[in-house]
């Protein structure tokens, strides 16, 4: 399979001017960390107020799967009726009304929902002001807060070209908030990306039935089908694909440098030729094609979101509604 082709336009920082004053510039530094720390506190409450409002209002709430969870617990009783287990008799309701009455269970739904967020090079790009890493911390908050809703727990795997963080799966708004965080702020220590290193790693962290949710733009990454396909046997697998208009065409500005954000390769190409143009986007349907195909053999479910739509959260929403109208 070939990658898919990068987006053109990387997200770049404006430079600062370096200093080296001895002491005066461990406090800028000390300065600056706090700065980033309190932008990143900022970003992270924003991105929970706009994942609650939509949670809220699009009544994406619980969280479905087509698996139950691991115990039991008591409902009602009712009369007996043939093809009843005898074991689940109500010794106490029989006794009382003289006629054989049995128990009924409904089996409990808590689960864990463990996030496996892509946080490489490429994901620091988007041809808006909003990057993919910023648009994966928002979905990661919208699902994180679904599963809050149902009393599931959350974990997270996040990964570049190798696992860079793991997050053990709990509950509660704060460590929703610490998932989120992580999301923003980590980097890659290598560049590349590895899905199937990230899924051997969720793999052995979720020993029983649970939902696990990749967000990534998969681009540059190679679709582990065999190992999709052996976790969607055990666990309900959703592929979260972040995408950005830029990444199947090329804008018509001329001469363009491009630039890897994951290798950091860079190549000058004529935008103008149309040929150019064409084979850029040919490239792009059918690596996309590839993708799909490849997820559909391995189980899983497959939404796509778009980081430069006016509202990137909509097929996601989707996705929960109608997971919820399936039952699981």
């Amino acid at each position: 399979m070939s990658p898919a082709p990068r987006s053109p336009l990387p997200a770049t920082s404006p430079a600062t001017p370096s200093r080296a004053y001895g002491q005066d510039a461990e406090h800028d530094d000390d300065a600056n960390t706090e700065d980033e720390l309190r932008a990143l506190l900022r970003r992270v409450r924003k991105v929970e107020l706009a994942a609650r409002k939509r949670v809220s209002a699009q009544s994406a709430g619980a969280w479905s799967s087509r698996f139950k969870g691991r115990g039991m617990s008591f409902s009602e009783s009712r009369a007996f009726a043939d093809g009843d287990d005898p074991r689940h008799v109500d010794w106490l309701a029989t006794a009382r009304t003289g006629e054989l009455f049995v128990k009924q269970f409904v089996e409990e739904r808590e689960l864990t929902l463990l996030l496996v967020v892509d946080i490489s090079g490429s994901m620091g790009t988007g041809s808006r002001e909003l990057l993919r890493r910023q648009n994966a911390a928002e979905v990661a908050a919208i699902l994180a807060m679904s599963a809050g809703r149902s009393q599931d727990k959350v974990g997270l795997v996040a990964f570049g070209a190798k696992p860079e963080r793991l997050v053990r799966p709990a509950k509660g708004r704060a460590h929703t908030l610490r998932v989120v965080r992580d999301v923003l702020a980590l980097r890659p220590s290598t560049p590349g990306t590895n899905l199937l290193a990230a899924l051997d790693v969720a793999g052995h962290l979720t020993r029983t039935r649970s939902i696990i949710a990749v967000v990534s733009d998969l681009v540059g990454v190679t679709i582990p089908v065999e190992r999709l396909s052996a976790l969607s046997a055990r666990h309900d697998v959703v592929v979260v694909e972040l995408q950005d208009g830029l990444d199947g065409e090329l804008p018509d500005v001329g001469l363009l440098s491009i630039r890897d954000p994951e290798t950091g390769y860079e190549r000058l190409v004529d935008s103008s030729d149309h040929r150019v143009r064409k084979q850029f986007a040919d490239s792009a349907v059918a690596a996309a094609a590839t993708r799909q195909a490849s997820l559909r053999r391995a189980g899983c479910d497959h939404v796509v979101v778009r980081v430069d739509d006016d509202d990137t959260l909509r097929p996601l929403l989707r996705l929960l509604r109608q997971r919820r109208r399936r039952g699981g």
